[in-house]
Order: structure tokens, then C-alpha cells, then sequence
């Protein structure tokens, strides 16, 4: 779907090479989001690989310091928190959509305006913009679950989730280790480090202090403190993740299909009669990644609602991060949709 138009800008993308680095650049060309400069820059490791956007070949550049962003108009920020916490502190000049901070709760980031599509007004875009410079993209699974609970109305219930991630959610570096790890246990090579989790092969729990960070960018997308229970694993696939919802007292029940089916950002997966099935498609993690949506499939039971959902977490980060500059393009613009 092409982007509204809007003032073109000049963007860079910094963390390109990475897993979703690479996905907004391929959203900035897919979506026609109006660009009058593309840059990318990645470590020294990401540098110097060619990447096809804009109808042409683009070098990535080793990016040094923050100040190579101060001609651009909006920058990505596609890596690690402590790289991503440096360029803030720089301010250097343009909007940065920090995608890093999907790992923090937003008390841990005051200077900071999470924002998602679904749960933030597109004419707040250019308030954010122009009061801090920084907006925050929370992490898929944070937007996902909070889509779930406003759509069920659950948001002074009680709201029991598990999220599983695959590798890619935590960016190439962790594909390829998995990649990597799997050979070496299928070839009896594998030596595991004492204390080291395995992660091919194997669900185990996330690190400390996610399921809190989760939980807590869920409830300021809401705007409300649902009581919500959850739990964080990483599962032993490479691409996309999922999460399971249980909801044991869902507001009226009878129409939870059609507001599921209705809610942004959702793709209900059903089967003839409205029950769950592959009618419209399976909705497991393959199945869901590259797609835009979120798979989901409901069942409802006597004790509540259960929801399953695959996601492409990669994908929907960036597609959050695209849906940022599209908003701001339009905006900065007069006169523009």
C-alpha cells in the first residue's frame, strides 16, 4: 500500500543490514513513503554491502558518529540499545524512530513518546517530533497483546499471555548464532559454554526484566493497567514469533469474532461456522513470516476466550517505524492527507 502524500524527506536508516533494518528499507520502497534521500549505514561489519531500494543499488556506509545524521530529516535506528542510547543523547538533529527501546519500559525512557499505529493519534506525530525529536516504536509483541485486550475490552481484566520469540527478534545476529548452533549440534560438535542456554532446538525462559518491559509499554499503549500476567520465551525458530492470550472473562463473547476481525493490524484465521481452522489460510509462525498482519485464531470456552497469534516480529517493528515517517511526511507538509 503506498504512503499518502507528504513532504519528501531525507532518511537514513542506521543498523541496515540488520534483520530490521533490512525490513524498513524494503517498507520505505514497497510503500512509496515520499523520500527525496535515501542513506543506510551499518558497523563495519553491515558496511560496504549493496542493498536494492528506490529503484537503485545502494552502498551501505560504516556509520561513525552521530553527527552524519544531521542533514536528514528523519533516522531510523535499527541496532543495539547502548548504540541507539548514544545517537539520543546526541540529538543530532532529525526525528529518531529509536526501535531499540522495545526492550525498555517506558518509565525507563521518559524523554521518549512510544508510539503505534492503533493507540496514537496520527496529528500527535508532529507533537512528539517537535517536543523531544525521539519516538519510541514498542515492541511487537507489547502492540500486538494490547491490540488483543482493547479488541476483547479487557482492559480492566483480568489477561493471562505467553509470548514465544523466534531468533529474529532479537536481529540477524541471533539467526545466524542459532543457524550456526543447530549445525553444530546435529553434527555432535556442539560444545555449550557452562551456564549458556542452548537455543536451537530448544524454548527456554527471556532474560529478566522483559516480561516486566512487555508488560508495561501494553498497558501505556492502552492507557490503562490491565491485570495482566505474563510470560516471555524464546523458542528455537528462526523467523517470527507467537503468543498465546487467555482472557477468562471477555466482554460479550458472542461478538469477540467480528472485533477481532475488526481490529487494526489483525487478520482473524477461521474455518467454516466461525470456528477455528485453515479456511483462510493456517496461522502458524512460518505462515505468518513476511506477512504485514497478525495471525490470530479465537476459541471461546465456557471458562473464557482463548487467542492465538503469529507475527513476523521484524516486520511489524518496522512496519511501526515506516508508519512513523509516513505520518510525519504528511504533517510536515501543507495541505497533505
Amino acid at each position: 500500500m503506498a504512503a499518502a502524500p507528504g513532504r519528501e524527506l531525507r532518511i537514513a536508516v542506521v543498523g541496515a543490514t540488520g534483520a530490521v533494518g533490512e525490513q524498513i528499507v524494503e517498507l520505505i520502497d514497497a510503500r512509496a513513503l515520499p523520500c527525496a534521500e535515501l542513506a543506510l549505514f551499518a558497523t563495519e561489519r553491515g558496511a560496504t554491502e549493496t542493498v536494492e531500494a528506490l529503484g537503485e543499488a545502494l552502498i551501505v556506509a560504516e556509520f561513525h558518529e552521530p553527527a552524519e545524521l544531521s542533514r536528514f530529516d528523519v533516522a531510523f535506528l535499527a541496532v543495539a540499545p547502548s548504540w541507539a542510547a548514544d545517537i539520543v543523547r546526541a540529538r543530532p538533529g532529525p526525528l529518531l524512530v529509536d526501535l531499540s527501546a522495545a526492550l525498555r519500559a517506558p518509565a525507563d525512557m521518559p524523554s521518549m513518546s512510544l508510539v503505534a499505529p492503533g493507540f496514537t493519534a496520527t496529528e500527535r506525530i508532529a507533537e512528539f517530533a517537535a517536543s523531544n525529536r525521539v519516538i519510541a516504536i514498542p515492541h511487537p509483541a507489547a502492540h500486538a497483546l494490547a491490540t488483543i485486550i482493547s479488541a476483547a475490552g479487557a482492559r480492566a481484566g483480568v489477561v493471562c499471555a505467553t509470548v514465544m520469540l523466534g531468533a529474529s527478534s532479537a536481529g540477524r545476529h541471533s539467526v545466524e548464532e542459532v543457524v550456526r548452533e543447530a549445525r553444530e549440534l546435529l553434527s555432535g560438535t556442539h560444545s555449550l559454554e557452562e551456564g549458556a542456554a542452548q537455543r536451537a532446538f530448544n524454548a527456554y525462559p527471556a532474560e529478566p526484566g522483559l516480561a516486566a518491559a512487555l508488560g508495561a509499554q501494553t498497558a501505556a499503549l492502552l492507557g490503562a493497567s490491565p491485570r495482566l500476567v505474563l510470560e516471555v520465551v524464546h523458542i528455537g525458530v528462526l523467523h517470527g514469533s507467537a503468543m498465546t492470550v487467555l482472557i477468562p472473562d471477555p466482554a460479550d463473547p458472542d461478538t469477540l469474532t467480528a472485533r477481532l476481525r475488526a481490529a487494526p493490524g489483525l487478520l482473524l484465521v477461521t474455518g467454516e461456522g466461525g470456528e477455528a481452522g485453515n479456511e483462510e489460510g493456517s496461522a502458524g509462525v512460518i505462515d505468518a513470516v513476511g506477512h504485514e498482519a497478525i495471525l490470530v485464531t479465537l476459541g471461546v470456552q465456557p471458562a473464557g476466550a482463548s487467542v492465538w497469534c503469529a507475527f513476523d516480529s521484524a516486520r511489524l517493528a518496522a512496519l511501526d517505524a515506516v508508519w512513523v515517517a509516513e505520518k510525519f511526511s504528511a504533517v510536515a507538509a501543507p495541505g497533505a492527507a
